[in-house]
């Protein structure tokens, strides 16, 4: 699957087993893409501009199946002559707890705020950015600096003149410097952003359109950090938490103008958005659609632009019925989202590293691939565990289930004397229960039965729950033994991935952990300034979670993202996610091309 683009950044040995369950059938002959790199915070882009209108032939994408994402076409790497206003956009999303991202971390929330809020610097997205690398851009904040050689202090320059939504409790009135202190000492206060804010000392107002950061710590990736995860709240929103649960009003592209529970939110450009042009659509009709099925006629007939496709065959079915199809087919770049389950290491039944291991010992996860994935990782030495470390920070090429360690080399019978050495037997099992919203047939069907078969030692009972009820479990920390594993939003930099999730501290340590050489290890690569001396650090944050098992992984299906190529200046990415989950900002800049359903043209 990889050509096109050279290999230099994925190696040969990553791309045979990338290559594992392609549909290089249908792939398009112009459809190479780029090649995996090491993320970094100064990405590349493709495609350029100025070049004037184009012919209808050269607007769109032409219909295939890509390698990574196809390149822009010559509408898309032009917007300001090809762009058209109006439309409709109808996708899926995933029905939002409440509205309050110092709440809950989750993409439920997090679609909502990227239509309706605004950070201060943001990642690149859409047609001209990479996949496979962040590149952080201004939002709200129109430059920013490093005040001193010691990156101790940070200067923000924010845009002048940027409204909030016309509607209260803002009604209309200019974003300032206040807002921004008044988000960033809420997001240190408590709540699960407050990692990324704990070297945060003070935060000063130096003028309406300055804010001036200082930090107790040296830490150059703090613009990068605050660029994934920290919306600017106004501070009627700061200082009210029961509306803040409620209502999303802010500086986005778009109003929310109807959020129908567990049916759909819908929402209107905002006619005094800050960026010149912006947005091209009209109207956003965001659903709520769990049902595959459903989901997958509804892109056939237009009524979703987008679907995640399961396999090759879907993909290839897919294309006898849809003839205006793009498909980006990727390995999973970012670190673990959903893939596997946690355990809750308040209960002293999993204080016990046998029993966890045991468990992950006793999980088959090739037999996995092969049922789950059509055999996308399979390969001679055992298919990869997606982490929650992104794989591209920490090795040259894909990775094997060698890089996952001992307790993911299935082995029933040390599963089996692992969990009887800590008390438990056939007669006398461990009971526990698993809860799940996300891969809950994944878990129900293959995960939890094949354990319970080859570990008679252990009965696990599974149990689905809708998505709030999952997303509030894991934010409240309160499910008793086990729970599909949650994430949250796309991290920008390694220290996202892991200070969060895995400090004893962390905003986001939904499963208790509580390792004080962990700790140590995820406090000094915070400081530590040498690049390369940074991510020994990070082998050994990665070696210490796959040995204690604090969570269990299985191996993850090539993304294979599909849309109707008349949805224009549309990409997946693979660190800051699709459009469904964490990347759907890009839709301030996207349109329909003319004749395109729901288009008006």
């Amino acid at each position: 699957m990889l050509r096109g683009a050279g290999l230099a950044g994925v190696g040969l040995a990553g791309a045979a087993l990338i290559g594992c369950g392609g549909d290089d059938d249908d792939d398009d002959a112009g459809g190479g893409g780029t090649a995996t790199a090491a993320p970094t915070s100064a990405g590349t882009t493709t495609g350029g501009g100025g070049g004037g209108p184009v012919s209808a032939a050269d607007m769109r994408v032409e219909p295939g199946t890509y390698d990574f994402n196809p390149p822009a076409s010559a509408g898309e790497a032009d917007p300001a002559n090809n762009a058209k206003y109006g439309g409709e956009l109808y996708l899926r999303y995933l029905e939002p707890p409440r509205m309050d991202m110092n709440r809950t971390l989750s993409c439920t929330i997090y679609h909502t705020m990227n239509y309706t809020q605004n950070k201060l610097i943001r990642g690149k997205s859409g047609a001209s950015a990479d996949p496979n690398l962040v590149e952080i851009e201004g939002d709200l904040a129109e430059s920013w600096e490093a005040a001193n050689p010691e990156a101790t202090e940070f200067v923000f320059n924010l845009k002048k003149g940027v409204l909030t939504h016309d509607k209260a409790p803002t009604n209309g009135r200019e974003f300032t410097s206040e807002d921004v202190v008044a988000t960033m000492e809420m997001y240190k206060a408590a709540g699960p952003q407050k990692d990324v804010y704990s070297p945060v000392e003070s935060v000063e107002a130096v003028d309406p359109y300055t804010v001036r950061v200082k930090l107790s710590q040296p830490l150059a990736d703090f613009p990068t950090n605050i660029s994934s995860w920290s919306f600017m709240m106004m501070k009627e929103l700061v200082d009210n938490d029961e509306l803040r649960q409620e209502i999303a009003v802010g500086t986005g592209p778009f109003i929310q103008e109807e959020w129908a529970k567990n049916e759909r939110s819908v929402f209107q450009r905002n006619p005094n958005y800050h960026e010149e042009g912006l947005p091209y659509l009209d109207t956003i009709y965001a659903q709520t659609q769990n049902d595959a099925n459903v989901r997958r006629a509804g892109f056939i007939t237009d009524d979703f632009f987008t679907f995640s496709a399961r396999d090759a065959a879907d993909i290839e079915d897919l294309h006898k019925s849809v003839d205006d199809m793009v498909v980006s087919v990727v390995p999973r770049t970012r670190g673990a989202n959903v893939n596997g389950f946690q355990f809750q290491m308040d209960n002293p039944t999993f204080q016990d590293d046998r029993v966890r291991q045991g468990l992950s010992k006793a999980f088959d996860r090739n037999e996995y691939d092969l049922a789950r994935n059509s055999g996308d990782n399979t390969n001679a030495n055992g298919a990869y565990s997606n982490a929650p470390m992104p794989w591209p920070y920490l090795f040259d090429e894909y990775p094997d289930a060698r890089a996952n360690g001992q307790w993911y080399d299935f082995d029933a019978a040390e599963g089996r004397k692992m969990l009887q050495a800590a008390g438990y037997s056939e007669d006398s099992p461990l009971e526990m229960e698993m809860k799940s919203y996300y891969y809950a047939n994944e878990l129900s069907e293959l995960v939890v039965p094949g354990i319970n078969q080859n570990l008679p030692e252990v009965n696990i009972t599974f149990e689905r729950v809708d998505n709030p009820t999952h997303v509030t479990l894991m934010s409240d920390r309160n499910f008793p033994d086990t729970v599909g594993f949650l994430w949250g939003p796309a991290g920008y930099s390694m220290d996202q991935w892991i200070y969060p999730f895995y400090h004893s501290t962390g905003g986001t340590n939904y499963g208790n952990v509580n390792d004080p050489e962990l700790d140590t290890m995820l406090e000094k690569q915070r400081t530590e300034a040498d690049p390369d001396a940074q991510k020994e650090i990070w082998k050994q944050v990665y070696d210490r979670i796959h040995d204690k098992v604090y969570q269990a992984w299985f191996p993850e299906p090539l993304v294979r993202t599909a849309w109707h190529n008349y949805v224009m200046n549309h990409r997946p990415h693979g660190l800051m996610g699709t459009i469904v989950c964490y990347s759907n900002d890009q839709a301030r800049s996207m349109w329909l091309d003319d004749g395109a359903p729901h288009s008006g043209r």
